[in-house]
């Protein structure tokens, strides 16, 4: 890792903005103490980072976590809170620079059909103002279906179900520079079931926004 010859991380599969804040911090210290944080996504850590150097380790995870990595002839310190207030303080510029978090959604669907669910269809505006909010936006959109019919059958669903949120989305004026329109059918399941099992929880189009 660039300039961090005396130390090296070993870093648990996270999503790429832990990934680049946490390197970026590393590569900035080198020759003195570093600092690293575990931000949360969705107010909660979705992994965990382990930070080694040649006397030692400590484990962040935790949201807000962090450890400090001294210069010379020293271990990590022990991992301690910190204040979300102090992080943005000290790493604005860093923080600025990131790419905001990705944002999901999940909207559901009348059994065996494309028609959402009444709530679902409610959640629409939401899901388009957070589309237009980040301008350019890139959007991914995978359809699911519960285990009833065939394979082929269910994929052709989901694929279906994933094209219609599309276009009910450009209908209100989304308007992403990517859009990628996707199926996992039913081999991709929410709520776990056997085959054959009817499940409303697993009849969903899952959005990303990034």
């Amino acid at each position: 890792m660039p300039g961090s010859s005396h130390e090296e991380s070993q870093l648990s599969p996270l999503p790429l903005f832990f990934y680049l804040v946490i390197v970026l911090l590393l590569a900035g210290c080198a020759g003195e103490k570093s600092l690293v944080v575990l931000l949360p996504e969705d107010g909660k850590a979705t992994g965990e980072v382990t930070v080694v150097n040649s006397h030692g380790s400590q484990v962040l995870n935790k949201p807000w976590q962090s450890v400090e990595i001294p210069g010379g002839d020293a271990q990590p310190t022990v991992p301690a809170a910190m204040d979300e207030k102090a992080v943005h303080g000290v790493f604005a510029e860093v923080l600025t620079a990131m790419p905001a978090p990705a944002v999901h959604y999940i909207l559901y669907f009348k059994q065996n059909s494309t028609i959402l669910t009444p709530n679902s269809q409610l959640l629409l505006p939401e899901v388009l103002k957070a589309v237009n909010k980040r301008n350019p936006a890139q959007l991914s959109v995978v359809g699911h279906t519960d285990t009833m019919g065939t394979a082929e059958y269910n994929y052709q669903l989901g694929l279906c179900r994933a094209k219609t949120v599309t276009s009910l989305l450009k209908s209100l004026g989304a308007a992403p520079a990517i859009i990628e329109t996707s199926s996992h059918g039913k081999a991709d399941l929410l709520i776990k079931t056997g085959d054959q099992t009817a499940e409303k929880r697993n009849r969903r189009v899952e959005i990303t926004i990034r």
